[in-house]
């Protein structure tokens, strides 16, 4: 049985939402540009500081606790530290073709900081960026996953990447070589009539799939798609844009609603697969 219970209020529209292991704290976004740090049981909030001016997109931290945030309205990835308050331009994505909006970022085994970047709604113009270890120059990695590129999550073992592509409405995957590049683009599961936004693994390799529309996330096993939670009402789960395991044994599922001011708290009897948090010194 699912259970889903609300988080926090007043929230600015959170996108994004990710496990801090250092401080045991949910971190998301909001849509006026700040980062807050909640605890986990009911939501209120630890730590807040400001990276930037408009919409905070997607998150993820090293070993340090420092975030790597998609800051959109900028079309920067920043690097932020609670600790000293800092908020730094970390990549602005290739330098010849800097980001159009910036995404989602995921670390990969590497240290390798892979970025969507999502392009202009309906002109299939995404791509993945790939910013190198400790930071550098960033490169497209791939252009053949371009549909409003958008969350991206790696498997357990790290042999590939997989994608949202919210236009049209599908999830595929790249693998990624020895030598840290990507292979073709392989079409898993198409999702007509959804808006798939966030991915998430579980400790069995099942891949989570939350929806901006409609109201729901999905499980799949790599052979049978499953509703996991859903909320026709809106109330429970509002556009929820992404999801990720955290807490005791990565044994709770948090959801960001970007249609409303709460993070949602979902007990589905899962564990999640565990994330990379690189040494990321620079």
């Amino acid at each position: 049985m699912v259970t889903m219970t609300i988080l926090g209020d007043g929230i600015d529209h959170p996108e994004c939402v990710a496990w801090d292991p250092t401080t045991g704290s949910i971190v998301c976004g909001t849509e006026s540009g700040e980062l807050l740090w909640l605890e986990p049981s009911e939501g209120t909030v630890r730590d807040r500081l400001r990276v930037g001016e408009g919409f905070i997109g997607g998150i993820a931290l090293d070993a340090a606790g420092r975030v790597y945030a998609c800051d959109a309205a900028a079309r920067r990835v920043v690097r932020a530290d609670r600790r000293d308050r800092s908020a730094v331009t970390w990549s602005i994505g290739p330098a010849a073709a800097p980001f159009i909006l910036p995404n989602y970022p995921v670390f990969d085994g590497a240290g390798r900081l892979w970025v969507s970047d999502s392009g202009e709604w309906g002109a299939g113009n995404g791509r993945v960026v790939m910013i190198p270890p400790g930071g550098g120059d960033a490169v497209v990695a791939s252009s053949e996953a371009n549909g409003f590129t958008n969350g991206l999550a790696i498997d357990p073992d790290g042999s590939a990447l997989y994608v949202a592509e919210s236009t049209p409405p599908l999830v595929s995957r790249l693998a990624i070589g020895a030598d840290g590049r990507l292979g073709p683009r392989e079409v898993l599961l198409e999702l007509p009539r959804t808006v798939p936004d966030g991915l998430a693994f579980t400790a069995d390799g099942a891949l989570l799939i939350s929806c901006y529309r409609p109201d729901l996330v999905y499980r799949w096993d790599g052979r049978t798609l499953a509703v996991l939670a859903e909320d026709w009402t809106a109330v429970l789960l509002c556009a929820p844009t992404n999801v990720a395991f955290g807490g005791a044994a990565l044994g709770t599922l948090w959801a960001a609603n970007l249609g409303a001011g709460y993070v949602t708290r979902i007990e589905a009897g899962l564990h999640g697969a565990p994330l990379r948090y690189p040494e990321a010194a620079r």
